[in-house]
C-alpha cells in the first residue's frame, strides 16, 4: 500500500490524472481533511482509501502511515515535520519520497530554513533506517493560479513594457505540471530500484529569463519592450518599498533571485527512468490554449 499526501494539490491532481492513465492498481491511502473537496475522486479506477485527518497531527500521521510501503509527500514543504516522523517510527520503515524544491540550492537567506529543516529530516532518515529521495523540481507553471509564468503573461497582457535586471542574462529551467507529474509517476514505479538521493525534476529548455519572456510574449502574441533597470536602482526601490509599507510588501528576495541562474539538469531521472519533458514552448501554448484565462 502507499500513502499520498497532497493527492488533491495543483500538482497533486496531475499526479493522480496520471495515475488514472496508467491504470495504477496499487492500493492507495490518500491523506485528506474533512474539508476537502473529493470530487475529482467520483468514479476513480484507483483502489483508492482515504485517511480523514490534519497532517499536523502526529498521531495521526502516524495511524495514516501503518502498512505503507511507500510515503509519497506532495503535500507543503513546511508540513513535512509530521510526516518525517511517522515514517521513522513506523514498524515496516516505509520508503520516504518527499516533493521539496531546488530552491534549497539557492545562496539566498529566506532559503536556509528549507536546507535546516532537510538536513534534520535525513539525519532521522538515516537513523531509522528509511531508505528516501528528495525530488527538486524547478519552478513549475501550466494552471492560470500557478504564481509563475501566470504571473508574466498577465503583465505581458496588460502592459507594453517590462522591466529586467541585469539585461535578463540569469538561466531558467520551468517544468510544466505535467511532465512533474509524470516524473512523480516515474519515480514511484521504480521504487524497488531507488536509493536514498536527490532527483531534480525540470523542463526541457535552459533558457535566459529574457528568452524565457520573449517566448511568453510570443505565444501570447503581444508585442513587449524589455528595459532594462540597473541592479542598485532595482535594490533601491524594492527596499524602499519594503519599509514604506511596513514590511508587509517584501520583494528583496524575488529580486535577488532574479539574477540568480536556476537552470538545472533532469539529466539524472531521464537516464534512470527516461523522463522526457516537452519543450517550453510547447508546453506553454498547451497551456494557453487549455485555458483561455491563463494569466
Amino acid at each position: 500500500m502507499i500513502l499520498i499526501t497532497g493527492l488533491t494539490g495543483t500538482s497533486g491532481k496531475a499526479f493522480y490524472k496520471v495515475l488514472c492513465e496508467n491504470n495504477f492498481d496499487e492500493k492507495i491511502r490518500v491523506v485528506v481533511r474533512k474539508t476537502t473537496d473529493l470530487s475529482i475522486f467520483e468514479n476513480t479506477p484507483l483502489n483508492l482509501e482515504f485517511a480523514v485527518g490534519d497532517i499536523c497531527d502526529l498521531d495521526f500521521m502516524k495511524k495514516a502511515v501503518e502498512g505503507a510501503r511507500l510515503v509519497f509527500h506532495i503535500a507543503a514543504k513546511g508540513k513535512a515535520k509530521n510526516v518525517v516522523e511517522a515514517i521513522c517510527t513506523a514498524p515496516q520503515k516505509p520508503f520516504a519520497c518527499m516533493v521539496s524544491s531546488t530552491i534549497v540550492y539557492s545562496n539566498y537567506y529566506r532559503t536556509s530554513y528549507l536546507k535546516e529543516d532537510e538536513k534534520t529530516y535525513v539525519q532521522n532518515f538515516n537513523k531509522n533506517g528509511i531508505k528516501y529521495v528528495f525530488i527538486r523540481p524547478t519552478m513549475i507553471f501550466g494552471t492560470p493560479t500557478d504564481r509563475n509564468i501566470s504571473i508574466f503573461s498577465c503583465w505581458f497582457k496588460k502592459y507594453p513594457i517590462f522591466p529586467i535586471v541585469k539585461k535578463g542574462r540569469a538561466t531558467i529551467q520551468p517544468v510544466h505540471i505535467e511532465d512533474l507529474a509524470a516524473a512523480y509517476y516515474l519515480i514511484m514505479s521504480n521504487s524497488d530500484k531507488l536509493k536514498s538521493d536527490d532527483y531534480i525534476v525540470s523542463g526541457k529548455d535552459e533558457m535566459t529569463l529574457l528568452e524565457m519572456f520573449k517566448t511568453i510574449s510570443e505565444v501570447l502574441k503581444t508585442k513587449t519592450i524589455y528595459i532594462n533597470i540597473p541592479f542598485p536602482i532595482a535594490a533601491l526601490m524594492v527596499n524602499f518599498l519594503y519599509h514604506i509599507s511596513l514590511k508587509r510588501i517584501d520583494f528583496r528576495e524575488k529580486l535577488d533571485r532574479l539574477t540568480e541562474d536556476r537552470a538545472y539538469s533532469h539529466k539524472k531521472i531521464s537516464d534512470e527512468f527516461g523522463y522526457a519533458p516537452l519543450s517550453f514552448k510547447e508546453r506553454l501554448e498547451q497551456t494557453v490554449k487549455k485555458y483561455s484565462d491563463y494569466a
